[in-house]
């Protein structure tokens, strides 16, 4: 499995810039996708690149997907844009507390993305 989530983040590394996750609060943390490694200890994703690492509970964790765009470029945390609209694949407005698996399409003021949550 390990092998998978690498070789697929080396794929992705090449289109995308940045790994983003999404925690359960809506707060957003991103870090380069070039070099970047994944592992599963005690409970927490630790995600390292270079010299930036992340430590995240698996439990607080929504949505993690690759970006062409650091968390930067859409501010901390998506519920800060109010401009924030979410759809479902079948065109149907959503709430955050109506996501439950699936895909979504995001549109924000700054820019308009899919997540795909597990």
């Amino acid at each position: 499995m390990s092998v998978l989530a690498a070789l697929s983040g080396h794929l992705m590394a090449d289109e995308f810039g940045y790994m983003v996750f999404t925690l359960n609060d809506g707060t957003m943390k991103s870090i380069t996708a070039n070099g970047l490694t994944l592992s599963f200890t005690d409970g927490n994703l630790s995600a390292k690149s270079g010299n930036n690492e992340l430590t995240i509970p698996l439990n607080s964790l929504k949505v993690m997907a690759f970006s062409k765009n650091g968390v930067t470029a859409i501010g901390d945390t998506m519920a800060d844009d109010d401009s924030e609209e979410i759809y479902d694949l079948q065109g149907h407005r959503v709430t955050r507390a109506e996501m439950r698996k699936g895909v979504y399409i995001i549109k924000t003021k700054n820019r308009t993305y899919k997540v795909n949550i597990r």
